[in-house]
């Protein structure tokens, strides 16, 4: 077997330590990041492959044994808050087992605190923002023989000194990316999210992501993936023709029938999706395939709705946050509630399903305020809301500033969950008023006064599969049980490190 020059890796994650009796509810979906690296390192003439912990549940010590054994000379890893920690014991199994392996980790966490992770050389390269070129670049230097210094867009440590070398820009032609290498994925090991029941049209569903445009320019103070070591703020869009030619490219290669777009908000600017649904419906495939996408409330013409519904999109999912206008003010979110109200309703006139995303416990608010939005989630045409509770995630404008002012506290980098409701740790951000569990008791209520209204069980009884038996069984198992824990209290013990 010819030896891998590039093993991507997807860290592992404790299902059921994160998210308890709805861990059926939390699919893994293969990474759509490694797809799009691997298919412009296949372009240069590299091989690669793709080991995912996630999906495959593995433990730390099989993660190991799988890279030593394939002996690739780069190994990636995608790195979340979340799941720091275990990244970081794989590189230290990584460094025992295999020491000649470079090890490259990318993703928020990394390229927020590359500084500590490369002076402790837990890796020997971060790489910052996109890595479509950068990873082509790093592989080309190591081949030449030349030094790291030579890759715009990376940093690495020498001789105890970090070393920094920027990128001047972001990609700007999405165009010219080759598309996503999905065939080194075993897509039908992936399980269908439980909400995503698909439509008849198509048959029995197989899904993949798409990615139309890059970057936000809005201003929401919680979201990490804006940054400039990100995916920055500047709006980066792939032509409408490249997008449906990406579409029939999978459908006709993988079988593909169900998109969704994994953009931070699309559609953004209105000609551009207009045409994109116009080349879908001359092209015919909106009789092929259904497509979701995540929206903003604001700005947004209503009638895009109608014309997304016609291209196939059956279902959006809105950014809501709170129903509050002063917390809408608070995170500057660009829109207030009534705004929300119009946007929803607007869709559930074109026909469209809709996902509600909140957050309760923001700063600034309180048990009330919170409560009043799980109220108004309830009166809204939505078919499933999500109830996070406010995280900080390192690289938002959020985290920097609750944590200048020492309102971030935690243990285990696993603590940075949205559900720790079901889960395993404990809050890492309470608001100034509340103690954890009365936090913990507000994301419980709001669940349970959404999902066990008879509005709801009567929705979903008239949508019941009986395939979904034990699905359902264990989402009602975690519903009811949601709020029984007790809160842990700090002080806190070592935090982990990396």
């Amino acid at each position: 077997m010819d030896q891998v020059d590039v093993l991507f890796v997807m860290p592992p994650t404790d299902l059921a330590a994160s998210y308890g009796n709805l861990k059926d509810f939390a699919n893994a979906a293969p990474s759509l990041g490694f797809a799009y690296m691997a298919a412009n390192l296949q372009k240069n003439g590299y091989k690669v492959a793709i080991l995912d912990g996630y999906s495959r549940q593995l433990s730390v010590q099989e993660v190991v044994a799988e890279v030593a054994r394939q002996k690739p000379r780069l190994v990636g890893l995608t790195v979340l808050s979340t799941s720091a920690q275990v990244t970081e014991d794989i590189c230290v199994g990584l460094r025992k087992a295999a020491p000649d392996i470079l090890i490259v980790g990318g993703n928020t966490h990394c390229q927020v605190f590359y500084q500590d992770i490369l002076e402790r050389q837990v890796m020997d390269v971060i790489v910052f923002r996109e890595g479509e070129h950068i990873m082509v670049r790093l592989m080309k230097a190591l081949d030449a023989g030349e030094g790291l210094e030579s890759v715009a867009g990376i940093a690495f440590q020498r001789q105890g000194q970090v070393v920094e070398c920027p990128e001047d820009q972001f990609l700007n032609d999405l165009n010219d990316l080759p598309f996503p290498a999905w065939d080194l994925y075993d897509l039908d090991s992936y399980a269908l999210d439980p909400r995503g029941a698909a439509k008849s049209k198509i048959g029995k569903p197989k899904p993949l992501q798409i990615l139309g445009t890059r970057g936000c320019p809005m201003a929401c103070t919680f979201c990490s993936s804006r940054s400039e070591r990100s995916q920055g703020t500047k709006y980066r869009m792939r032509s409408p023709e490249n997008i449906v030619d990406e579409i029939e490219y999978m459908v006709n290669r993988y079988g593909a029938n169900m998109f969704t777009f994994m953009d931070l908000s699309f559609p953004l600017v209105y000609k551009h999706a207009v045409a994109m649904c116009d080349d879908i419906i001359k092209r015919g495939l909106n009789k092929k395939i259904i497509w979701y996408s995540e929206c903003r409330v604001k700005p947004l013409h209503e009638d895009i709705f109608q014309k997304m519904r016609d291209a196939g999109c059956v279902r959006v999912s809105f950014g809501i946050e709170s129903m509050n206008d002063e917390t809408l003010a608070r995170i500057r979110k660009g829109f207030t509630a009534n705004d929300v109200r119009k946007a929803c309703a607007a869709a559930h006139r074109a026909g469209l399903e809709i996902d509600g995303m909140f957050m309760l416990g923001l700063p600034d608010e309180t048990q009330e305020m919170a409560l009043n939005t799980a109220r108004e989630a309830c009166k809204l045409p939505v078919r499933f809301a999500i109830f996070n509770l406010f995280t900080p995630y390192p690289g938002s404008e959020l985290y920097d500033e609750l944590m200048a002012a020492g309102e971030i506290k935690f243990a285990r980098w696993s603590d940075f969950t949205s559900y720790w409701t079901i889960g395993n740790g404990q809050p890492v951000y309470v608001p100034k008023g509340w103690t954890p569990q009365e936090l913990i008791s507000v994301q419980a209520q709001a669940m349970k006064r959404f999902y066990l209204r008879p509005k709801f069980i009567l929705q979903e009884l008239m949508n019941f599969k009986p395939s979904m038996i034990k699905t359902y069984l264990s989402g009602l198992r975690g519903l009811l049980n949601m709020g029984r824990q007790q809160a842990q209290t700090w002080p806190i013990p070592q935090k982990d490190t990396l």
